[in-house]
């Protein structure tokens, strides 16, 4: 992830401003909230894919590479999403899952391509 070094992104905390996912066929994504979308004129326009059905997204992140993303990278995502670190103590991965999904659907989380492949 040396090639991309967004400010504040993978932090934890209040300060986050998203974080890099690296889905299994190695392809790396920044999945970031509407506002927190760097002011990069070069970075690529967000997937559309997920806001046709809350399913896409939730195969996207069951297949996320297994042992190149950064360890709890779903807990992480909720985290940053609820903006509240305890909140998925409650939750299975499954169910935060299905949230980070339904965040992707009503585009309240983006996916924005990061290769240039």
């Amino acid at each position: 992830m040396e090639a991309y070094n967004y400010p504040n992104v993978g932090r934890t905390g209040q300060f986050c401003q998203g974080h890099y996912v690296i889905c299994q066929f190695g392809y790396h994504y920044l999945a970031c909230r509407p506002e927190d979308k760097p002011a990069d004129p070069l970075l690529k326009a967000p997937l559309k894919e997920f806001l046709v059905s809350s399913t896409y997204g939730a195969q996207f992140l069951q297949n996320l590479h297994p042992w190149k993303n950064e360890q709890n990278i779903i807990n992480q995502l909720f985290y940053y999403l609820a903006r509240d670190e305890y909140q998925h103590e409650m939750q299975s991965i499954s169910k935060s899952i299905k949230c980070i999904a339904n965040e992707l659907f009503i585009g309240n989380l983006l996916l924005i391509p990061l290769d240039n492949k």
